[in-house]
């Protein structure tokens, strides 16, 4: 089931999920002053899932993919983001795109609702490899963002301090759009996720 009711406006399922990455969540632990975020937005209808991930300081980067298995568990590629120029490894990864379902590979190549499913029971998390840490140095579960807090309800009334108010009104949902945005790569990294035509 959707995080976010598909009959608000009318509009696509979608939901939002995140990572925090840190050395502490290899397995096994890494000791690293390096940091990351990523956020996907879910488009269930169109097949698509923007990425964005963001690692301002790292050394020798050299691939960061979304990786299937629960926490505390290694596990195989099922999208790659980001990928070194041979022999250039990045110091830094900034990269954001839109990944399909034909981006999938390994276990999940061809399988979107497979993929849709681990993302949903947080059994996908994002890895950031260095030359340094082979098997990767920053690493997190990725999971369902928190839902944003439903629309406090208007309220009708005569007001004055000694009235009663009477509310009225409906709670509003968060539904968030889906965004397709370019690709950008520090160091001269590129994005695998783009489509090919």
């Amino acid at each position: 089931t959707a995080l976010l009711p598909a009959v608000a406006l009318g509009q696509a399922t979608t939901s939002k999920y995140e990572a925090k990455l840190s050395g502490a969540n290899e397995v096994p632990a890494v000791t690293t002053t390096a940091t990351g975020t990523f956020t996907a937005t879910l488009d269930e209808a169109a097949g698509t899932r923007p990425p964005r991930l963001s690692v301002p300081a790292i050394t020798s980067t050299t691939a960061a993919p979304i990786h299937t298995g629960a926490a505390g568990a290694n596990g195989g590629v099922v999208v790659s983001l980001f990928a070194a120029p041979t022999g250039a490894p990045a110091s830094s990864i900034n990269v954001s795109g839109t990944a399909r379902a034909a981006d999938l590979a390994g276990s999940m190549a061809g399988n979107f609702p497979g993929f849709v499913a681990a993302l949903k029971a947080g059994t996908l998390y994002v890895n950031v490899h260095t030359s340094a840490n082979a098997g990767g140095e920053i690493r997190a579960q990725v999971l369902a963002a928190a839902a944003a807090p439903a629309a406090a309800p208007a309220k009708t009334g005569t007001g004055g301090p000694d009235a009663a108010a009477t509310e009225s009104g409906s709670g509003g949902f968060a539904v968030i759009g889906l965004i397709a945005v370019a690709v950008v790569a520090a160091g001269g990294a590129r994005l695998l996720t783009a489509r090919k035509r």
